[in-house]
């Protein structure tokens, strides 16, 4: 009997003493696993972005090694509170570059971009994807036809870096505004547009002898490196529709559209706009083509900056006058979709 007893007792202190060294060893990979990163405050302020919080689902903030090791990346995502302005993130020891921008890379949350040379921060680049065919135009043998790119915004850091010490005082802080104070290298986010504006307005005599004006535009940036902003010096061509009709009588007026671009290419590129006209008899006006190098007025005052080609309105330089023949009829109807007529680039 007493030999049971002892047994058991035995049984019990060695139950004990694996429940504590169990418990020591998961309270100890905790700390362990605290103690490796610093609790880095992330605070994004999103008025100079030109993108709408309320159609963006998601913010990525990417950290990349100067020691060219794995990208690291950090979600913000819509809660209860839609707040896509702060997070805290846990960052190990080391010194990164940093890139902040709208939605992720993921293909499900653009309908125009892609993403290339994600792997270092350099190369980090968005782009559009090119397409052999956009409505009844198709592609050049040397120049991309792309798509509007989506609006998406980026902010970039160079340096910055957790040490051991930043570790042991982030971790030992427990409010968020000492938080930030002790650590605000990415307190002070403001992503700022990676896209522009153009706004092509023509004014055409005899406009009402149209079903449908349509154009392309190339000598534009094929994309855009994120951190830094910079064009891809690679040409590609946009095709659009030229809508929104105003009258000046009633066969002559202006037809205009505004589409997103990445930005147009520096000298020594030429930026060329062709428009093409389908008559109300069926029949295709022959195409007007314009040098608009020199007539894009560019604007950046306003957040995203604009560049504006007026065309038809005069003689000069790369302008000249629109006139279509005299269909004595007001086009009542406009052709919204895109027509099946094929139309190569040249």
């Amino acid at each position: 009997m007493n030999n049971i007893i002892k047994i058991k007792a035995y049984t019990l202190a060695a139950a004990l003493i694996a429940g504590l060294i169990f418990n020591a060893c998961h309270r100890r990979e905790l700390e362990d696993y605290q103690m490796e990163t610093a609790l880095i405050p992330v605070r994004i302020d999103w008025s100079l972005s030109g993108v709408s919080l309320e159609k963006t689902h998601r913010a990525s903030v990417w950290l990349f090694p100067h020691n060219d090791g794995v990208p690291i990346e950090y979600l913000l995502e819509k809660n209860n509170k839609n707040d896509l302005t702060f997070r805290e993130i846990a960052v190990p020891v080391g010194v990164y570059s940093v890139l902040v921008f709208n939605e992720t890379i993921d293909d499900n949350d653009w309908n125009s971009l892609v993403f290339t040379g994600t792997d270092r921060y350099k190369t980090f680049a968005a782009i559009s994807v090119p397409k052999s065919v956009r409505g009844f135009y198709t592609r050049s043998e040397s120049l991309p036809l792309i798509d509007d790119p989506d609006p998406i915004a980026a902010w970039s850091l160079d340096r910055f870096e957790v040490t051991p010490e930043l570790i042991i005082r982030t971790r030992s802080i427990s409010s968020r505004s000492a938080l930030e104070e002790e650590a605000p290298d990415l307190t002070v986010i403001k992503p700022l547009p990676r896209y522009e504006r153009v706004v092509i307005t023509a004014y055409v005599t005899n406009l009402s002898s149209s079903l449908q004006v349509t154009g392309t535009v190339d000598g534009m940036a094929a994309g855009v490196y994120m951190a830094s902003g910079e064009k891809i010096k690679e040409s590609a061509v946009h095709a659009f529709i030229l809508n929104g009709r105003v009258w000046d009588n009633e066969n002559d007026g202006t037809t205009t559209r505004a589409f997103n671009i990445f930005g147009r290419l520096p000298e020594p590129a030429r930026q060329k706009v062709v428009l093409d006209f389908l008559l109300t008899d069926g029949a295709l006006h022959p195409q007007e083509e314009f040098d608009v190098t020199d007539l894009i007025v560019t604007k950046t005052e306003s957040i995203v900056t604009t560049h504006t080609i007026d065309l038809g309105f005069s003689d000069n330089g790369g302008d000249h006058p629109i006139t279509l023949p005299n269909l004595s009829m007001k086009a009542g109807i406009v052709v919204d979709g895109w027509d099946e007529i094929i139309i190569p680039i040249k």
